[in-house]
């Protein structure tokens, strides 16, 4: 027997309040009134002197039942006999029936039909039926129970109670002659009963004896295993009870079921229905132009195939025979399967766990039973299903915090911790879902970790949990990373060590080939790729030479799983290449900066063969489209990584290649991988290939639009058109657009027409629009007589789009003359189309309703101008009801205009704020052109400077080389006079139009950049010497360079910080410059050691020689920059010995232009009079304001993380001498377990930014 156990952490004290354990109050703390006790303890002295009438049903009753050589009693005195050719080996074995506790269950869910079954199918449903009737006293049948002599009981209970009668005392009673019987009734036998049961039995037996008899009397008289209520047994009593429950699980369920076994009992009680049952479903579809909905006739078959031998294989067994395997949990979860049902001592083990498992503040204390059990469960499959599977799904949670607690079991708690049912019951336990999530999961991983730190095999163990939470992170989702499931996984991973890391790669590589079978079967294979992409980015951080050699092995195995899927593609096999969100969110360049790019451009080396494979004879053609789709997303992802020129100029030519050769085409029986069906995915892949066309070069693009314009239907060249930043480019694609003019011989289905319509209107090319009009109009009439409700509503559609386009063209028309626009507009009327649709149909009226918002949408624009306040009165309406998107730029755009003709800019705002808070939930990457024009532009006009540069920020590259969206953010930047920022942007614009001075629109921004710079050369100028710098001597580009040296500290930042400001820029130097210390605190330990007493210690025994070393790393960094850290003060000792630590730095430019402040110190525990000290030392040496002041702390302390903690919330809550508290709120901005930085900002005469650094030097 193992002793108790105590666990200390203060996590799980948290982690069991964020739990919320809350138990059922009927089992342990309701308040149960005399009369419920009065009668509990009256039928424990009834069943404890009273005998059973019937026989025992355990198995040897059973077997002779079933033999035939016994009957069972019933009401007419008679004796039924079973009749069956079931042996009881046979039906125990099938899962139809168990001995738990040496007492009969039955598992059997009966058929609804059981004249088209076998047999031996319909003995085993008979003889089940029976002993159910048997146990539950049905049918005639005498139900288990107990007799006593009338007088003996009156006698009994006269000792204990008076002159209570009988009847009142027992209210269930029945007499039968001389005897009295009390009925079986499971919802009256409570564990108060139990409890006094085993009290009473107590008296009167030995503690073994007394146990069986109790375990018999619960069976019988409850029909479950009722647990006694703890709290009121004495020390001694409690002490034999868990003995005997101790004794009873080590000697009967040793030799017990296995998990195979308790599965069977499972399906049997639930689902043997649908086993049994041979279902046929029958579909009726009809293509004629009557066009009925689909009829699905379903039946139970009379094939009456499967018998009694047959129905082994029909089970879908959870892998392995280890009932704590993650997949057998998966499985089990799969079905939905009720695990309690089949385990009647899984109430009884719940309540005595629960009462030997309690949390007490920071320690989780276990008893001696808690531990004996989990001893017992390694040779006991009943037990240890009870334990791993049923019981954790009950939400017991302080059971499983036990699990936790311990190497041998945390995996199987972490599992149930963060199963679906765990999650959802803790995030809609609180309001604040988010903050209490990132809580739990963090308290929850770092126990976790703590758990199996030192285990062997830890890399198999951490593989395995890995592998489990990917598996639920829902890859297939293009929003799995706003999953909880994700945010696990991916907290699980960055906690590891290098240490860890490195053999989790191990493992990894090792265990691909036994987890790729079973996963390509299960579709899983996702899990691998993310686990061994993450595993090879991380690994590249890892320090040490030791590393390279399992780096390239996990490459080459990652770039052989890739090559071996695609390759099976083709040869037949089905694998999990689909592209989409989650194969391009990839970090590809870990293997690109291995391997380069040569290994998966030798994929195609066969390309011309690929045409055999993409026919529709081949069976297999729709796996070979998306592999080669997929194949294509990852080149494309390639071409961001960092490859030399030759394989750049390879993957362009492959990548257009592809699309060239098998995008498009009109050959018969031909697959084309971007025609005939367009899929979501495959929509959004051609919109990635419409952005990569933007970084080929010209000569490229020139030979792609020359093979594939006339195959390209109008729809994709309008993909194509939208996401086109090339000014050149954009007017080649304008012009095949539009001379375009027989659509019908396109052959387009309405899905390709519908997007180009759309594209067309957008782009204002109505003369195409009309054509599309005109194309669908053939294919709308054959689909007129049809009934099915799908094709009459998209026909009801397209007339809807017939009635916006008349709007449209006379706009267009008469757009100069808003008010004739509004009168003639009036005119145009939808009706209903020639179908059989009814008026009342909730479609037909919803766009009705559409169309009437369509004309008022349209005549707010042609008013926008000539009268914005009647255009927002329209707009605003709309808003109201539509929650349109479009509509809410519209109204924006009438706002704007409506408050510069007033003159107040305060409608401005207002109009941003409401636009901005409408579009919150949209991606930045999904704005479109115009919107992000225009929110610029009025942050412009509005000066909102802080707003402007995070919105800028937050666009895509190709968005922000976007003429329209680069103007106003570019004059905003030049009206502020920061002029380089701009010249930067335009620069950028330039690379990729070089005819950037014939485009007008550029001129006033170009004419306003010359008088911002007027010492320098014209602007068009500066951009022909600078853009390709290839082309330049290298005397020229040495002279470039001083002029970049030369310039003050806040233009060299813009121009070489990449849109960076001079705060952001030093905020990342000066963090950079503090891993370096952390890397080296060894080597400064021991020389502050020899400097101290010659000795060498782990603390920080000089700051002076840590600033030595941080200042001098600092003035090596940016000496190009011409900027160190000037004089440092240092004025002695104070009295106490201490330093002074006046001001430990300021960082200084060559012409003496203080920059910023550093101020440094030590910490050993949260120190407050240390650190407010420190703080409010700032102002008195700053009397320039200056911005940002970076405050170094170097920590000696054991627990880093708590002190973060402590630091920045009594920072956040103090006030410095000579600054205004503004925000007294410090921001976390990174964080590990070496190194914490947190910003603030304080005001004085303007604002000051903070930024503390603290460094874990132990």
């Amino acid at each position: 027997m193992m002793n108790k156990m105590n666990n200390y952490s203060p996590n799980w004290y948290l982690l069991h309040k964020l739990l919320v354990d809350e138990t059922p109050v009927f089992t342990r703390d309701r308040l149960w009134t005399y009369k419920e006790h009065q009668h509990a303890r009256a039928l424990a002295i009834y069943l404890a002197h009273a005998t059973l009438a019937t026989p025992v049903l355990n198995k040897t009753t059973i077997a002779e039942l079933l033999s035939g050589s016994r009957g069972w009693p019933c009401k007419d005195g008679k004796h039924h006999f079973i009749q069956t050719n079931c042996s009881l080996d046979f039906l125990e074995d099938a899962g139809f029936l168990s001995f738990y506790a040496d007492w009969c269950s039955v598992h059997c869910q009966h058929p609804w039909q059981t004249e088209v079954l076998d047999d031996s199918i319909i003995d085993i449903l008979n003889t089940a039926e029976q002993l159910k009737q048997i146990r539950l006293g049905l049918n005639d049948f005498i139900e288990p129970h107990f007799c006593i002599n009338v007088n003996e009981l009156t006698a009994l209970l006269s000792e204990e109670f008076g002159n209570v009668s009988l009847e009142t005392l027992l209210p269930l009673c029945t007499r039968i002659n001389d005897a009295v019987s009390v009925a079986p009734e499971t919802s009256k036998f409570t564990p108060l009963h139990s409890t006094y049961l085993w009290q009473t039995l107590l008296e009167k037996y030995p503690a073994k004896e007394a146990f069986g008899r109790w375990m018999l009397c619960i069976q019988v008289q409850g029909r479950a295993i009722v647990p006694v209520l703890f709290s009121l047994l004495e020390k001694k009593q409690e002490e034999m009870f868990f003995e005997e429950i101790e004794r009873l699980l080590s000697s009967e369920l040793s030799s017990s079921y296995s998990l195979k076994t308790i599965f069977k009992q499972v399906t049997n009680s639930q689902y043997f229905r649908q086993l049994v049952e041979s279902r046929t479903i029958q579909f009726n579809v009809s293509l004629n132009e009557d066009m009925p909905e689909s009829v699905m006739k379903s039946g139970i078959s009379a094939t009456g195939n499967i018998t009694a031998q047959d129905l082994d294989a029909l089970y879908m067994y959870p892998a392995g025979d280890d009932p704590d395997e993650m997949e057998a949990f998966e499985k089990w979860e799969q079905f939905g399967y009720e695990l309690g049902l089949s385990m009647p001592l899984t109430w009884l083990i719940q309540e005595c766990l629960i009462h030997s498992i309690y949390i007490d503040r920071r320690c989780l204390r276990g008893s001696s039973f808690s531990l004996n059990l989990l001893v017992m469960a390694k040779n006991n499959p009943v037990l240890r299903h009870i334990l791993f599977n049923i019981l954790p799904q009950r939400f017991n949670w302080t059971y499983m915090l036990f699990l936790l607690s311990r190497a041998d079991t945390c995996d199987t708690a972490l599992v149930h911790l963060i199963s679906r049912g765990t999650l959802h019951s803790l995030l809609s336990s609180y309001s604040g879902a988010a903050g209490i999530e990132k809580t739990y999961r963090e308290a929850l991983l770092k126990e976790y970790l703590r758990t199996i730190e030192g285990c062997d095999a830890n890399g198999q163990r951490l593989l395995k949990i890995a592998y489990h939470i990917a598996d639920l992170c829902g890859f297939y989702n293009d929003n799995y990373i706003d999953s909880p499931e994700y945010r696990i996984l991916t907290c699980l991973l960055q906690r590891l060590d290098d240490a860890s890391v490195l053999q989790l790669v191990s493992s990894f590589i090792k265990q691909l080939e036994e987890q790729l079978p079973r996963r390509v079967l299960r579709l899983k294979e996702r899990s691998i790729y993310y686990i061994g992409f993450w595993l090879a980015e991380r690994i590249e951080k890892v320090e040490g030479n030791h590393k390279q050699k399992i780096q390239q092995e996990l490459c080459t195995c990652l770039y052989t799983f890739y090559q071996t899927a695609f390759e099976e593609c083709f040869s037949g096999k089905r694998r999990d290449l689909e592209p989409g969100a989650f194969f391009a969110s990839l970090p590809w360049a870990s293997l690109i900066a291995v391997k380069g790019a040569s290994p998966l451009l030798s994929m195609s080396v066969r390309i011309l063969d690929w045409k055999d494979s993409l026919t529709y004879e081949n069976k297999n053609w729709s796996a070979v489209a998306s592999a080669i789709r997929h194949y294509m997303q990852t080149l494309m992802c390639v071409v961001k990584c960092k490859i030399d020129v030759i394989e750049h100029k390879r993957v362009w030519r492959k990548v257009t290649e592809i699309v060239c050769s098998y995008g498009f085409g009109k050959q018969e029986g031909r697959v084309y991988i971007f025609d005939g069906y367009i899929t979501d995915n495959t929509m959004d892949l051609w919109v990635a290939f419409s952005v990569f066309l933007n970084s080929i070069p010209d000569d490229l693009y020139v030979d792609f639009i020359e093979q594939c314009k006339e195959r390209i239907p109008v729809s994709s060249l309008y993909i194509m058109l939208d996401h086109c930043h090339i000014l050149a480019r954009e007017q080649v694609l304008q012009d095949i657009i539009l001379a375009r003019r027989d659509l019908d011989k396109e052959n387009l289905g309405l899905n390709d027409l519908e997007l180009a319509f759309i594209s067309a209107c957008d782009n204002n090319h109505l003369k195409l629009a009309w054509g599309v009009l005109q194309a669908a109009k053939p294919i709308l009439s054959r689909l007129r007589s049809m009934k099915n409700i799908d094709l009459l509503e998209r026909i009801c559609r397209w007339e809807g789009y017939a009635y916006k386009y008349e709007h449209l063209r006379l706009f267009m028309e008469l757009k100069d003359n808003p008010d004739e626009y509004i009168r003639a507009s009036k005119l145009i009327s939808f009706k209903k189309p020639d179908i059989d649709l009814s008026e009342n149909n909730i479609h037909f009226k919803n766009l009705s309703y559409e169309c009437d918002q369509f004309s008022r949408y349209i005549c707010a624009i042609a008013l926008y101008k000539s009268d914005p306040e009647k255009s927002v009165s329209i707009m605003e309406s709309l808003c109201r009801t539509s929650k349109s998107l479009h509509h809410s730029f519209a109204l924006f755009v009438a706002r704007i205009e409506y408050g510069e003709k007033v003159g107040d800019l305060s409608l401005l705002s207002l109009a941003l704020n409401k636009f901005l808070i409408s579009i919150k939930e949209t991606k930045p990457q999904d704005i479109g052109t115009q919107w992000a024009s225009q929110i610029l532009d009025a942050m412009r006009k509005l000066n909102f400077q802080h707003q402007a540069d995070i919105f800028w920020r937050k666009l895509t590259p190709e968005q922000r080389n976007t003429k329209e969206i680069m103007l106003p953010y570019c004059l905003a930047l030049v009206e502020r006079n920061e002029v380089w920022a701009a010249q930067q942007i335009i620069d950028n614009y330039r690379k990729l139009n070089a005819d950037i001075g014939d485009d007008t629109s550029l001129m006033p921004l170009l004419e306003k950049l010359n008088k911002a710079l007027p010492e320098e050369p014209v602007v068009t100028g500066i951009f022909r010497a600078m853009v390709e710098s290839q082309k330049n001597s290298t005397f020229q580009l040495a002279k470039q360079y001083g002029l970049i040296v030369s310039r003050k500290f806040n233009e060299y930042v813009k121009i070489i910080g990449n849109g960076q400001t001079t705060e952001i820029f030093l905020k990342d130097v000066v963090i950079s410059i503090g891993r370096e210390l952390l890397m080296r605190k060894k080597n400064l330990q021991l020389q502050a050691s020899r400097r101290a007493k010659g000795t060498i210690t782990s603390q920080i025994t000089n700051e002076d020689l840590i600033n030595d070393w941080f200042t001098s790393l600092f003035d090596m960094r940016m000496s190009e920059a011409r900027i160190g850290f000037g004089d440092q003060k240092r004025m002695g000792r104070s009295a106490s010995g201490q330093s002074i630590g006046e001001i430990d730095g300021v960082i200084k430019h060559s012409d003496n232009t203080r920059i910023a402040i550093f101020e440094a110190f030590r910490l050993f525990s949260l120190e407050k009079r240390t650190i407010s000290g420190h703080l409010d030392k700032i102002s008195s040496y700053d009397n320039e304001g200056l911005s940002p002041v970076f405050i170094i702390v170097y920590c000696d302390i054991d627990d880093f993380t708590q002190l973060t903690k402590d630091y920045k919330k009594y920072v956040s809550d103090i006030s410095y001498a000579g600054f205004t508290d503004k925000k007294k709120r410090v921001e976390t901005v990174e964080i590990t377990d070496q190194l914490w930085l947190g910003k603030e900002v304080r005001y004085r005469v303007k604002d000051i930014v903070f930024y503390h650094l603290l460094l874990n030097m132990r």
